[in-house]
This record gives structure tokens, C-alpha cells and sequence, in this order.
């Protein structure tokens, strides 16, 4: 009796069948076994990465070793291999990774038929372990490691109420994103209707990415930098005569929109961005004042520290000398002021939308905020999906590392936008929930076994259907 018992083997087994509901749905087979490998097909070994990426974001090596347990095996339907062989496999991916999101962006089209395909677009950077791939550069790094080299990545998404991923693409670290932009938007445009609009931020507007979009017949929304010529708007800007939106907490903000340049101008000013710009410059310039008071006391307190403070750097000696002069004959109040006066700039509390396409002030405010969708599709990328750090060596694994990454957020997403009680959902909870679905095999005296699920949540449930009765 004992005995039967010893064998019995639990296991999660929810990132398995998520992917797998997802591999039938968008059609593995259909989109990845076209590129042939010398193992098993090619949607088996993407079934193995995406659940392994899901559950435990560790190396490649990693991925191999779970994938070959055989437990692990006969849920994917896989042989044996050699680990050399998911590497090969990876680099497949890489190396076909335009055709591999073309053909998603079809099955996607296909099966949910979205009607409104405005895009949100943003980028990122990754650290890389290794020298030896060519797309490691060093550039602008978002995960303040300026010492390591890196590679940048694009993300599209279908906008909202969708926040559904629907290309990535991967540059040289030292792309900035205004060039990457060109990369990412015609690896989307397969996936757009005429006529939609393609939200970005300021760092990819230029005349030539918006001319870029133009010419494709969609439209674009963007944030512009505030110049000069906009100084002079600003000093005009009348809020009696402008149009008001109401905000949360009883915020006003207030638009002046003109159309100039080919294209439409939206002059914000928020009352809520205005006071917490203020109160961010005020906490700024405490902290100057502190620490000038601290190098004073210094100066002061020997002339060996004074001394030294002179041998700083040139525009360093001359803040903190000028501080220390302005400390002696001003008080604290009378200093804070003069400041707090000399950091402001007018442009405080306003921005700057604008669109070729002609929307209304509150649609543009309503739909540029409704960006944020993609930096939180971001932030779920690098640290729940967690596709850094990047572990591999070639540029073709690179790549396919990423699109293992995407897919897995793609299958989130997904989740997130069938369901309707999970779109509150922090990607973090799904996962976690997942993670947790376990299943135990029951091995029995004749040597069968029965299949026991348990663990079992509202967001489990969406994954097993039916399934979730077993226990």
C-alpha cells in the first residue's frame, strides 16, 4: 500500500496549459513548423520556451533541462534532446522573426477580427551579457547600467480597450528611438486598418517618422517638445477662452487647439501637472539648500576645506561659491524664494499634443493618457515576463529570446482582454496564479494513474474551462 504511493509526482502545470489553450487558438503548427529543425517541430519547442519564460525566466540551459524531465516531455509531446538543439531551435525563431510575427498579426486578424487598430508604439533597452553579439552596443541605458552594452527594442499594441502586443522589434543599443521607430512601424503596418492612429511620444516625433505615417494613409498623435515659438502661445494662453476638461480629485485642464503646419495643435495646461511640478521644484531646491549649507560649513570650518572646494570643478566652485555668498546675506525664507523664482520657466502645468488627424481636445487628451497601456505592457516585460537580462550570444538568439518573451505577453494580454473579470488584473497576479495550478499523478497498483488538478482560482478556471471540475 505504501508503495503505490512513493511514485506519486505533483507539478505546476498552468504555464503548460495556458500555452497550450493559446497554441490551438493562434495556430503554432501553422505559424512556426514551416521552418523546419532536425529535432521535433519547431510549436513544440515554443510551447516548452513560452511556459518556461512564464514560470521561470532562467537560461536557456535552464529551459532545455526542464523541458527534458519526462514528466515535462509527455505534457509537450516531445523527445529527448540535447541542449545545443534549443539554442538551435532559438536562433531558428530569430532568424524568421518577421515572418513569425506577420503570420501571428494574420491569425490574430483571423480569429479576434479587431475593428479598431490604433497602435500604441514605445522602446526600451536591455542590458546584454556577452560581447560577442554585433547588436550589443552601448547607448542610452533605461536600466541605469551606462557600463554595459545593450540592445533596444519596439513594442506595438493594439490601443484601447485591446492592449493586445502586436510586433516587436529588435535594433543595436545605440538606436535611438526616433530611428527604431522606422523598424517597428513597418513591421505593424500588416496589422492596421486605413486610417488609424498611431500614438507615440516625443522621443520618435520627427517630420520624417510622422511623413513615414502619412504616407501610409494613418494618422498619428504625439507629444512635442515645447520650443519657443510655443513660449510665446503659452504667455497668450487665456484660460477663460479655452475648452475645459474636467479631471479627477475637481482638476480643470485647459485647451487651446489650432491647426497649423498641416496638422493639429493641442496647447494643454493641467492645474494637477502644474502643482506637481511646483511641488517638485520646491523639494529640489531644499535639497540644494541643504547641501550648499553643508559645503559651506565646510569652507568655513577650516581653510584646509576651503581650500579644497576651490579646486572643484569650474561650474561646481562657482553654484557653490555663489550659494555660500547669497546664504550670507540672505535668510532661509528670503533664499528659498529667490530660488524657487529663478528655477521657474512658464511652462509649468502645460504640454503639447499634436495630430494630423482632426480629433477633439478631449479625445486627444483621453487617447494620448490612454498610452500608458504600453508602458505598462513594458514594465510587464522586463519585470514579470522578465526578458532581462538577455543570456545568449548571437544575434538570431537574441532575437528569438525576445519573440519568446512577446509571446509569452501576448498570451497575458490575451488573457486579460477575452476576460472581462481579469482586466483589473496586474499581469504579476496572473502569473502567480498560474504558476500555482498543480497537477499530481496518482500512480495506482496496476501501475496507471489518474490526473489530479488542484489549486485551482477564478483565473485558473479561465484557463482549464471544464477542466477545473477534475477536483
Amino acid at each position: 500500500m505504501a508503495n503505490k504511493h512513493i511514485n506519486n509526482k505533483s507539478f505546476s502545470v498552468g504555464c503548460i496549459e495556458i500555452v497550450k489553450k493559446y497554441e490551438k487558438k493562434l495556430g503554432f503548427a501553422t505559424i512556426f513548423n514551416r521552418f523546419k529543425t532536425k529535432a521535433d517541430k519547431l510549436s513544440k519547442f515554443v510551447v516548452g520556451f513560452v511556459s518556461h519564460k512564464i514560470h521561470y525566466n532562467q537560461s536557456i540551459n535552464h529551459a532545455a533541462e526542464w523541458m527534458n524531465l519526462q514528466h515535462i516531455r509527455e505534457e509537450l509531446a516531445l523527445k529527448e534532446f540535447e541542449p545545443k538543439t534549443a539554442y538551435r531551435n532559438l536562433a531558428t525563431l530569430g532568424r524568421h522573426d518577421r515572418a513569425i510575427i506577420s503570420l501571428t498579426q494574420n491569425r490574430l486578424h483571423s480569429v479576434y477580427k479587431f475593428e479598431n487598430t490604433n497602435s500604441n508604439m514605445d522602446w526600451s533597452s536591455i542590458v546584454l551579457y556577452g560581447d560577442k553579439a554585433a547588436l550589443g552596443k552601448q547607448g542610452y541605458s533605461r536600466d541605469h547600467r551606462p557600463d554595459k552594452k545593450q540592445i533596444t527594442f519596439g513594442i506595438s499594441e493594439y490601443a484601447n480597450p485591446i492592449n493586445v502586443p502586436m510586433a516587436i522589434t529588435v535594433q543595436a543599443g545605440n538606436v535611438l528611438d526616433k530611428q527604431h521607430f522606422h523598424t517597428t512601424f513597418k513591421r505593424t503596418l500588416k496589422a492596421l486598418n486605413e486610417g488609424s492612429l498611431i500614438i507615440i511620444d516625443r522621443g520618435a516625433n520627427t517630420k520624417d517618422n510622422k511623413l513615414l505615417i502619412r504616407q501610409h494613409h494613418h494618422h498619428y498623435l504625439c507629444a512635442a517638445t515645447l520650443s519657443a515659438k510655443i513660449d510665446e502661445k503659452i504667455k497668450l494662453f487665456d484660460k477663460e477662452t479655452a475648452l475645459r476638461v474636467e479631471e479627477k480629485e475637481g482638476k480643470i485642464t485647459y485647451c487651446q487647439k489650432q491647426y497649423e503646419n498641416f496638422e493639429y495643435q493641442f496647447l494643454f495646461f493641467s492645474e494637477k501637472l502644474y502643482e506637481d511640478q511646483i511641488n517638485r521644484k520646491r523639494k529640489h531646491i531644499q535639497k540644494r539648500l541643504k547641501e550648499s549649507k553643508e559645503m559651506q560649513d565646510k569652507v568655513i570650518s577650516t581653510r584646509k576645506h576651503k581650500q579644497k572646494t576651490y579646486q572643484l570643478q569650474d561650474f561646481i566652485a562657482t553654484e557653490t561659491l555663489s550659494l555660500q555668498k547669497r546664504l550670507e546675506k540672505l535668510s532661509d525664507k528670503e533664499l528659498s524664494k529667490a530660488l524657487f523664482e529663478e528655477a521657474l520657466t512658464g511652462r509649468e502645468g502645460f504640454f503639447l499634443l499634436v495630430s494630423s488627424k482632426d480629433l477633439t481636445h478631449s479625445e486627444a487628451l483621453r487617447i494620448y493618457r490612454e498610452r500608458d497601456s504600453i508602458e505598462k505592457m513594458m514594465d510587464s516585460l522586463k519585470n514579470v515576463i522578465k526578458i532581462k537580462p538577455i543570456r545568449v550570444w548571437t544575434d538570431d538568439e537574441i532575437k528569438g529570446a525576445l519573440l519568446i518573451g512577446f509571446f509569452a505577453q501576448l498570451i497575458i494580454s490575451l488573457m486579460k482582454y477575452e476576460n472581462e473579470n481579469l482586466r483589473d488584473f496586474h499581469p504579476r497576479t496572473i502569473v502567480e496564479s498560474i504558476r500555482n495550478l498543480t497537477l499530481t499523478l496518482e500512480y495506482k497498483d496496476d501501475f496507471t494513474f489518474r490526473k489530479v488538478i488542484s489549486n485551482i482560482d477564478e483565473i485558473n478556471q479561465f484557463i482549464l474551462g471544464q477542466r477545473a471540475e477534475v477536483t
